[in-house]
């Protein structure tokens, strides 16, 4: 018999229960041993059933022969990672529903092995237990490091992409996992966090959305639609701009009125077109380019968001070549922007970063060899006076360098191999560099610097020089980087040009900058951009770039 004081008292639905303790503690220490006995066996099966799948790796998956799989697995004795002996974890779910929905990142969930998941999810043997514990986890190591540095090697497909971001820590990632039990926030935090690459992904929605309606109709050929004009092809506009967002509330007519106009405009400038308000062949091109392609330029871009650093600084330079603007960005947002000048096609300018420390006023330019041999010495032989009109001179040496009078050279019988002169532009008007010259490390000889051609700069297509950057307003910039830009400033940097001689100033505090070839971005109004492929560099990310329909 139990003492009163020994027992417990409780109540059910309809009845009093009055329960030994000795005899309830008994129980509980059963169950308990019941259940250590259960959960000590599953892990010592598994474990070595797991030891042996993942040494034999039957399925071949090549996220198993990684080493930092190998080592993190035997760190915990091949204990499963997202299950125990009652089933899934929550962070099998959680990495599960990042897969499924990998198309939102612009990957492909069937890169992830989100078929054979699922199909392996309900089972409850050990052996398909096991299998999809290593699926889980080789999914876990592609994925991250894919929406982290990028699907693809830029290397293999864009070769004048030279900008770097730092590996994952795989393993790091790994045992973080394994010591929650939810990781949506850790897998949320795997892609770029960069306002460029959020809005990219917003609009990449937007987009598909846009592509399960049917997305919209080709245009046939017709004449240049113009404000005023009607005609039957202006309510197909009006619908092409209404689903494209350029067009809200507009009137239900076929008369090219006053509303349509500015949506026509809104479009042309998004587009990087001729902003005249006119449905011309350029416009008309552009108007009939599918969804799909559209889609597939956005997944490029935020594919090459990911080749981005992680980290950018507070303060950096960013150049957007294919927009032809520069922006000074503070803590991720642009505080002053100029249009830019990039180069030719066939001296195209590569994708890189360094760091702008050094300025300098009046600038020497001492000419590349190949420049010399490309450009100059032809306008030289046409024009004799060419050099002395843009104040060029000739040297030969280095260390004793001494001038050489240009009429005294044959410049018909010069080799450019062994190409005995050098060739510098005295500061001035002229000065191809203009007034200021910008200088940050890197192997290609470029820069940025002004230019005496400022009519370039009203084209919308601005591919002139041969790899440097040309700025419009390198004063404006210059009075920036030495002091934020304050009016004061920008008044010391045009007194010390005017003095006109050449001299180098060290920048307070060395500002990153960053050369980009974006093709598709959002802008600071909101408004998802798009542009020409200047360089074909697209292109050659095209057929990795397929446009799969994806599963949510």
């Amino acid at each position: 018999m139990c003492d009163i004081s020994s027992k417990f008292l409780f109540t059910g639905k309809s009845r009093v229960y009055l329960i030994c303790l000795p005899k309830l503690f008994f129980l509980f220490c059963l169950l308990l041993s019941t259940a250590a006995q259960a959960d000590s066996a599953w892990p010592a099966q598994s474990s070595r059933y797991l030891q042996q799948l993942l040494k034999s790796n039957p399925e071949r998956l090549a996220e198993l022969d990684e080493p930092v799989i190998a080592a993190f697995y035997k760190e915990r004795q091949y204990k499963p990672l997202w299950s125990d002996a009652r089933g899934r974890l929550n962070r099998a779910y959680d990495l599960l529903q990042v897969i499924v929905r990998a198309g939102d990142e612009g990957l492909k969930p069937s890169d992830y092995y989100a078929d054979e998941i699922k199909t392996n999810w309900a089972a409850t043997g050990l052996d398909e237990a096991i299998h999809l514990d290593l699926l889980l986890s080789a999914a876990l190591f592609r994925y991250s490091n894919h929406v982290y540095s990028g699907r693809f090697n830029p290397l293999e497909l864009d070769t004048d992409w030279h900008i770097q971001n730092e590996p994952l820590d795989v393993a790091s990632l790994f045992n973080k996992v394994a010591k929650k039990e939810s990781i949506a926030a850790l897998l949320k935090a795997l892609p770029p966090q960069h306002a460029g690459y959020q809005s990219l992904k917003n609009e990449l929605s937007r987009y598909r959305d846009i592509e399960r309606k049917g997305g919209w109709q080709r245009f046939d050929k017709g004449p240049t639609l113009e404000p005023g004009m009607q005609h039957t092809q202006v309510v197909q506009l009006r619908q092409r701009l209404e689903i494209s967002g350029d067009l809200v509330d507009g009137a239900d007519t076929d008369i090219f009125d006053h509303g349509l106009a500015e949506a026509v405009e809104r479009y042309q400038q998004r587009h990087g077109l001729l902003v005249d308000g006119n449905v011309g062949p350029q416009t008309r091109r552009s108007l009939n380019i599918p969804v799909s392609a559209r889609i597939r330029q956005i997944r490029i871009n935020m594919e090459r968001w990911r080749w981005m650093p992680r980290k950018l600084d507070r303060r950096y330079l960013m150049v957007n070549m294919t927009g032809f603007e520069l922006y000074i960005m503070e803590k991720g947002s642009p505080v002053l922007s100029m249009p830019i000048i990039i180069g030719k096609s066939y001296r195209a300018t590569p994708s890189f970063s360094g760091l702008v420390s050094t300025m300098e006023y009046n600038p020497y330019w001492t000419i590349p060899t190949n420049l010399v041999m490309q450009d100059i010495i032809p306008r030289q032989i046409s024009d004799p006076s060419f050099l002395e009109r843009k104040s060029i001179r000739v040297f030969r040496g280095w260390k004793n360098a001494h001038e050489i009078d240009p009429k005294t050279v044959n410049w018909n019988k010069l080799d450019k191999e062994k190409f005995p002169y050098w060739l510098r532009q005295d500061p001035g008007p002229e000065n191809a560099l203009g007034q200021v010259k910008f200088l940050f490390s890197n192997p290609y000889e470029i820069y940025l610097h002004g230019t005496p051609d400022r009519h370039l700069f009203e084209r919308e297509v601005r591919t002139f020089s041969s790899g440097c950057i040309r700025v419009k307003d390198p004063v404006r910039l210059a009075s920036y980087l030495l002091n934020d830009g304050s009016q004061q400033m920008e008044e010391e940097v045009l007194a010390t040009i005017h003095l006109g001689t050449n001299q180098s100033v060290r920048l307070p505090i060395a500002v990153p900058i960053y050369l980009v070839y974006w093709t598709s971005w959002v802008d600071q109004d909101g408004r998802l951009n798009f542009r020409h492929d200047i360089y074909g560099r697209d292109a050659s990310l095209n057929g990795s770039f397929d446009n799969d329909s994806y599963s949510h």
